[in-house]
């Protein structure tokens, strides 16, 4: 795993560093598959929260990927510069983790980051975390407003959307409930559309 980035904790990067030094005697860089991540986070207590979920990515799924992390906070994306400098590694990522623990929807300055970046991915394939309170379709209030909004990014980006560390990373389909449920109410609105149609004109011979 390489980590960059400012403000992701050096205490939690000294752990992370002692098994990105193990996993890469057990497996070389050239076996594994190339998965970058990009985090961003609002406060101390949100980037802890990231920092804990990469750190157990890395333990699950460190024999078969290798992680190129990359860390920005809300307050870096403030900058004109830093902002452009994450937008095009979230352009391009695998992986985009969000993880806001704080009251509230997320800040219009971070919404008009986060539209940059999705414009621009041009139906890549790829996963959307979101690391907020409560769980997807459970959640509510500020929580499930945070959700829905990430849940619609990750749609509009042809992106999957988790809540939680997958099973396996190995495919486009991940193990969480809010996947299906989204899945299911996108071939609900198709379904619906099409009973909805008129049917064409009898033929006069």
């Amino acid at each position: 795993m390489i980590a960059r980035g400012q403000g992701a904790g050096e205490d939690k990067f000294s752990r992370t560093a002692i098994m990105m030094k193990i996993n890469e005697n057990k497996a070389r860089p050239e076996d594994k598959t190339a998965w970058s991540v990009v985090v961003v986070y609002d406060d101390a207590a949100a980037r802890e929260k990231a920092v804990d979920f990469c750190d157990q990515l890395v333990e699950r799924f460190w024999a078969r990927f290798q992680f190129d992390v990359n860390w920005w906070s809300f307050g870096l994306l403030a900058t004109e510069a830093t902002a452009a400098e994450a937008a095009d590694s979230a352009a391009r990522a695998d992986l985009v983790i969000l993880s806001s623990l704080r009251r509230g929807d997320f800040p219009r300055p971070i919404k008009d980051w986060i539209e940059s970046w999705l414009a621009r991915r041009s139906e890549r394939e790829g996963i959307l975390a979101g690391l907020v309170p409560g769980s997807g379709f459970e959640a509510s209030g500020y929580e499930a407003e945070k959700h829905h909004y990430l849940r619609d990014v990750a749609h509009r980006g042809a992106m999957d959307y988790l809540t939680q560390l997958p099973q396996s990373i190995c495919h486009s389909i991940p193990e969480s409930l809010d996947f299906y449920m989204q899945r299911a109410e996108e071939r609900s609105s198709v379904l619906e559309e099409i009973l909805c149609r008129q049917p064409p004109p009898p033929l006069i011979n």
